[in-house]
Parts: structure tokens; C-alpha cells; sequence
């Protein structure tokens, strides 16, 4: 709970929107950064939230984490077809809501079953790639 705290903190929007080093603070703010080539760093941002994540919350058994194989340059594209279809949104949320889609299912089961069986093990969830 403590690091859950303290990576809220860490992350939270006020962040983006004081950052000195042009971090795009929206979606529109991303999409000219890229025009400008200057979304560098934003993508540093987004990798610095993605490793927090898979730090203290990632719970899958990709060894690459959340993101998997993906490069720097399929989230950028990822992070452009959200921003259009999004464009009131941020990158916080965006990377939020990518992560949310990605992260491995919880399942929650009793130890025991009312027959007295042990519940079943959960199948192995394939995730796709994000460049795919």
C-alpha cells in the first residue's frame, strides 16, 4: 500500500502539467510534440510510468513486463490512434487505460468449493502485442 501511495504521488497530473522538460500535459500538447519531433520527452514520461508499474503493481509473468516486446515507437503510435479518438484525454490517462487493457486478469476463487475441491488453476491468458 505504501509504494501504491507513494507511485500516486509520484504520477499524479499535477506532474505533467509543472514539468519543466515539454511533457505534453494533453493529447493535443502530444500530437504537436510529435509533429515537432519533439515528444522524447513524453515517451521518457510514459516509460517511467510503465516501469513503475511493472515494478510494484505488475503481477503477470511476462519477464519484459506490461508492455511486453513493445518498442518506444509502437507505443508512440499506440499513444497517436488514442489521442484521436480521444483528444479531451492526457498521456497519463492513455497509458492508463493501456495498462488497464493489458494487465493480467484477477480471478478470484474460495480455497475450497462447496464439494470440497480445490478450485481449478487459472488458464494461461495470451496477451497480444502492442506493434500487431
Amino acid at each position: 500500500m505504501k509504494f501504491l501511495l507513494i507511485l500516486l504521488a509520484l504520477l499524479s497530473p499535477s506532474l505533467l502539467t509543472a514539468a519543466p522538460a515539454n511533457i505534453a500535459a494533453t493529447c493535443g500538447g502530444w500530437v504537436d510534440a510529435r509533429q515537432q519531433h519533439a515528444a522524447q520527452p513524453t515517451t521518457y514520461w510514459l516509460q517511467g510510468f510503465i516501469a513503475a508499474y511493472n515494478e510494484y503493481q505488475y503481477t503477470g509473468k511476462n519477464p519484459n513486463g506490461i508492455m511486453g516486446n513493445a518498442k518506444e515507437t509502437d507505443i508512440a503510435k499506440w499513444l497517436d490512434n488514442y489521442c484521436q479518438k480521444h483528444p479531451q484525454s492526457n498521456p497519463q490517462e492513455a497509458i492508463e487505460s493501456l495498462i488497464e487493457e493489458r494487465k493480467p486478469a484477477e480471478k478470484a476463487c474460495p480455497v475450497r468449493r462447496s464439494g470440497g475441491r480445490p478450485c481449478p488453476r487459472p488458464k494461461k491468458e495470451e496477451i497480444p502485442e502492442i506493434g500487431r
